[in-house]
Order: structure tokens, then sequence, then C-alpha cells
């Protein structure tokens, strides 16, 4: 009688299998597959992620990322619709649209739609005579189409630019190559928010603030009052609201902290990002700062603050774009 050799697949091999299958998919499903429950399928899919064969999305459906194989980018755009908020989708149809957008030229929505969509706007530091910009491309973009388009979009500027101001014309060649910018670099990263213009600009304006308005701002409070007081006011709204503190970061005393916390709610406790700034007024820089920050860490926002909110931080808070954040006013006294 022959001998049949039956070959057993591994679970991992049936993961795989089926993921080249069917595409980028959910824990349940590849669970479902392998015949096991969710919480092996996803330590298997952990340990396959480990070793470079899976990646995972950070697109969420419901609740939920995707696990995909590499070279399955193309199939995210599916899940997209339905999943993402209308403004971010609307972004997200302007990338694929365009293929690049230019920071320097979009709205503050726009810079905070694209920061959400990881897996599809990728950051690129361009350098153009020593001076550096970002750009974003949508995810599938070829190097080539990339430069090319660059290069198109700054094209326009360099060639009507000499006639108006002297400085320019020194760069520009009689040959015109400059038109193509050889001297055009870009470089990929893989955090936006760390070369976000507005997260610089809070501290340079604190820095620069003239000598009289701390003296006055002395004068305003009493001698009793303990310099601590905007750490107080701090802990006194956790106590009042029961919210417990895992993580405290001091970036600038009595000015400035970052903490990790866990928020009472009707479902049980839910971790919050929270930014706590102690500014006379507080604008949409200082919060779109502080949302993409929470982002990055993938909690909501509570943002605290003592003074008052700028009329543009108004607006920002106003337009709906800062989802899943939470804004109150703390008192410094």
């Amino acid at each position: 009688m022959r001998e049949q050799h039956i070959i057993h697949m591994s679970d991992q091999d049936k993961i795989l299998q089926f993921l080249a299958l069917s595409g980028p998919s959910l824990p349940t499903k590849v669970a479902r597959h392998i015949q096991s429950d969710i919480l092996f399928a996803s330590a298997h899919l952990s340990d396959l992620k480990a070793q470079g064969k899976v990646r995972i999305s950070h697109l969420k459906v419901g609740g939920s990322p995707l696990y995909y194989l590499p070279g399955q980018e193309d199939q995210l755009d599916n899940f997209a619709s339905g999943n993402l908020n209308p403004k971010d989708l609307l972004v997200l149809q302007t990338l694929r649209d365009k293929k690049i957008l230019r920071e320097a030229d979009l709205d503050l929505l726009s810079k905070v739609a694209l920061r959400s969509l990881d897996d599809f706007a990728i950051p690129l530091h361009v350098t153009i005579n020593e001076k550096k910009e970002l750009f974003w491309k949508w995810h599938l973009l070829s190097d080539e189409e990339t430069n090319f388009l660059i290069t198109s979009l700054l094209q326009p500027q360099n060639l009507s630019l000499p006639q108006e101001t002297p400085f320019h014309e020194e760069t520009v060649s009689p040959v015109q190559e400059p038109i193509f910018i050889p001297n055009l670099s870009i470089s990929f990263s893989e955090q936006p928010s760390a070369t976000l213009n507005v997260s610089s600009s809070p501290p340079l304006k604190e820095k620069i603030i003239s000598p009289k308005r701390p003296y006055k701002h002395r004068e305003s409070i009493p001698r009793t009052i303990n310099p601590d007081a905007f750490v107080q006011g701090i802990e006194h709204y956790f106590h009042e609201r029961d919210i417990t503190v895992e993580q405290k970061e001091t970036l600038r005393r009595h000015a400035e902290l970052n903490f990790i916390v866990k928020v009472p709610s009707v479902i049980g406790r839910i971790m919050y990002f929270c930014k706590a700034k102690s500014k006379q007024k507080c604008d949409e820089k200082d919060l779109s700062t502080a949302y993409f920050e929470a982002k990055m860490k993938k909690f909501p926002l509570l943002f605290l603050y003592s003074g008052e909110l700028h009329k543009k931080a108004q607006e920002l808070i106003e337009s709906g774009a800062l989802e899943n954040t939470i804004i109150k006013r703390i008192s410094n006294e």
C-alpha cells in the first residue's frame, strides 16, 4: 500500500496564504480562517509583523487595524470610505488626485488631516537652495513621479521670480538648468509631527515676551499665592473629576506639562493624553500641536489651559477638526 504524505501547514503559513488571497484583513477573520480564537490569531499576527512578513495599518475598521502583506498597500484605499471622517476623507481624495501637496499651501484643517492619514500620506523634506520645505505625497507615487511633480510645482516660481527680484536672478542660469532644480533633494521622514512648523512656534513666542509682561503678571498675583498655583489647579481639576495620573512630564516649570491620565466614563476609564499650558492666550497652534502629540500617542486629547483662547483657537474648535478632544480652562489662582 502506497504511503500518502500529508503536508501540515502551520497556522502562520495559513495566515500568510489567507492574506495573499483575501488582501488586508481583520484579526477576527484571520482567527476564523485558522479556526482559532482571536487571542491566538493576534499573537500569530504580532509575531509575523515582528518578522517583517506582515504589516499593520493605522486605519481602523471597527476599532481594529488591518493586517496585510507587503505590496498590498494599494488595497488599503478600499477601506478608507466609511472608516474615515468626512473631513479626512476629503483631504485624502485631494491627495489622491493631486499626488503631491505642498504644506505651505494648505489650510490648518488639511494639515491636521494629513498627519492622521499615515497609511496614505508620506511626508517629504525638500531642500531648495538650503531652505527646507515640507511636501506630502500619495503613498503609491514612485520616486521618479515624485521628483517630476515637485519640480513642476516649483517651476513657475523659478521662472517668474527672476524678473521680480535681483536675488533670484543670480540663482537662475542662462542655460535654464535651475528650472529643473538640480540641487533639489528629497528625504523621507517617519515622524511628520516632528517637522510641524507650528510645533516650534509656542516656545518661541514665550521666549520673546518682553520683560514688562512677567513684571505685570507678578503684580497681579498676591504674594500669598503659591508659585505652583498652576500645578495645584491641575491637581484640583484631576481630583474633582476622579482623574488618575499614569505618567507626568514637566516641559516648562509652572508653564507646560504633559500627562497620561485615566478619565472615568460610563464605559469605564479611558486613557487620555493631557497637555496643560499656563499661557496668557492659547492660539490655534497650541491646540493643533497638542492634538498632533495625542495623535502620535494614539490617545484622545485633554487640553487644559489657564489663560484665554485666541479667536483663531475658538474657530479651530468650532470647525470640528479636533476630534476626540476635551478642552477645559482651569484656575491659576
